[in-house]
């Protein structure tokens, strides 16, 4: 494999067979269908919404420019309810807050397409800015991180089909309409134990269900739920960076493409 630099990252290069193919896939062959990363969070204060909102808009810039949502909560309803939702007008990127967690969601479907690494530039640094504000201007507990990506690729054939072929042995699911691949792995990544899931699914299109073209790579990687982790804010930007660079190089190796 080999790594070279590219606009401040580390970007990996497709390996080869014996026989000079492509093997496993770089990341900048497809496109990111969506981002979501999730910061767990114990003691967030509440007491003024409203000025929390308006507070986390500051801290990013001018990132959410849409109306803010800011919703009353009864006291028995499920911590994972949202209490403010901040958006930017096309919809593009959305931060919920709720009692127990911070979720930052990009969706790749809103604006114009992008490299997956110029997408993961400008996300990276509003998470950066949400960990700041997380440790320093609202001091919180944060005890548990999560970063899902979906990345998408057009194949010249079915993407059913590849899956059979590069991963299954022999034909005996050669007639399935659908087939999915999840494989679960724990692992260290530098300093974290993490959970890492590796899923890979056919996407129809949706005027032509014959079309099965798309193929669709998922990696969720969190730390375990298990962990009654403390994260300080270097650890928490730590964390997010170094699942980027795991799910560009490491899991790319997984991933067949044509």
């Amino acid at each position: 494999m080999t790594i070279t630099p590219t606009n401040g990252k580390m970007k990996k290069r497709a390996d080869v067979d014996w026989d000079g193919e492509e093997m496993s896939a770089d990341i900048e062959q497809f496109t990111a269908l969506s981002i979501q990363s999730a910061m767990f969070v114990r003691g967030l204060d509440f007491s003024d919404p409203l000025s929390m909102a308006q507070a986390v808009r500051h801290a990013v810039g001018g990132v959410f420019d849409g109306q803010p949502g800011v919703f009353p909560v009864p006291p028995n309803a499920p911590p994972n309810v949202p209490r403010i939702v901040l958006a930017d007008r096309a919809n593009r990127y959305q931060c919920k807050l709720s009692a127990e967690r911070l979720d930052l969601a990009f969706d790749g479907s809103k604006g114009k397409s992008e490299s997956v690494g110029i997408v993961w530039d400008g996300y990276s640094g509003i998470i950066r800015q949400l960990a700041e504000y997380l440790k320093k201007k609202n001091p919180t507990m944060v005890w548990r991180l999560g970063l899902v990506m979906r990345l998408f690729k057009v194949l010249t054939g079915s993407a059913n089909s590849h899956i059979q072929d590069a991963y299954l042995k022999g034909d005996r699911f050669h007639e399935a309409y659908e087939l999915q691949l999840n494989v679960l792995n724990r692992e260290k990544m530098g300093g974290f134990t993490i959970n890492r899931w590796l899923r890979l699914r056919a996407m129809r299109k949706k005027d032509d269900p014959r079309d099965d073209r798309g193929l669709v790579v998922e990696v969720d990687i969190n730390t375990p739920a298990e962990q009654n982790n403390d994260f300080r804010e270097e650890e928490i930007t730590a964390f997010f960076e170094e699942a980027y660079q795991h799910i560009a190089v490491k899991d790319m190796l997984l991933v067949d493409v044509e």
